[in-house]
């Protein structure tokens, strides 16, 4: 009998998105949106950001982050901040990468709201990984993300630029992937 191990965090995100249901291997889906499959395991890093309450000041937290597809072209992530001593945050976040519709629909758990749009401006694959740019207006506040997946890493960076002024640096995730 074959014997494998899984973190227990990584299992039950792969139960929560279904991925081992009784069904799955029944049906052919589609094959994962180009780029995003490599994001799936474990990873480990920070996050770096400009503090809301005191602007300029840069707060860095270690980060570790569990990702699975729930489908084709959607990410499951599962984050867990360390935020000091005896502190521990988490955060759950669904992101649908819809090519065709040069869009992205972002789910933050427990935001009982729809998905917030985005429209995906650019993607591009390089050597460096598969890269992706989208944006999203509020009145006069365009919101700005940039990802990078590739099979050592992930980086995901927001800013804002309000009006015609400059790009405001908000926060930036950076990981390394977790050896087993």
């Amino acid at each position: 009998m074959p014997y494998f191990s899984v973190r227990p965090a990584t299992a039950a995100l792969l139960l929560y998105t279904g991925l081992l249901s009784a069904g799955a291997g029944a049906a052919h889906p589609p094959e994962p949106v180009r780029g995003i499959a490599t994001a799936a395991g474990s990873w480990q890093g920070k996050l770096l950001y400009n503090d809301y309450s005191s602007p300029g000041k840069m707060v860095t937290l270690p980060t570790t982050l569990h990702v699975a597809l729930s489908s084709p072209d959607t990410l499951v992530l599962y984050f867990i901040y360390d935020d000091g001593p005896a502190k521990t945050v988490y955060g759950y976040e669904q992101i649908q990468i819809d090519l065709t519709g040069k869009r992205v629909l972002w789910r933050s758990r427990g935001d009982d709201k729809k998905p917030q749009t985005y429209q995906l401006t650019n993607v591009l694959q390089d050597a460096k990984g598969d890269h992706y740019t989208f944006d999203r207006r509020e009145e006069t506040l365009t919101i700005h993300y940039q990802m990078t997946i590739s099979p050592t890493s992930i980086s995901l960076e927001k800013s804002e630029v309000t009006g015609n002024t400059a790009a405001v640096f908000r926060h930036r995730y950076q990981f390394d992937r977790m050896l087993p």
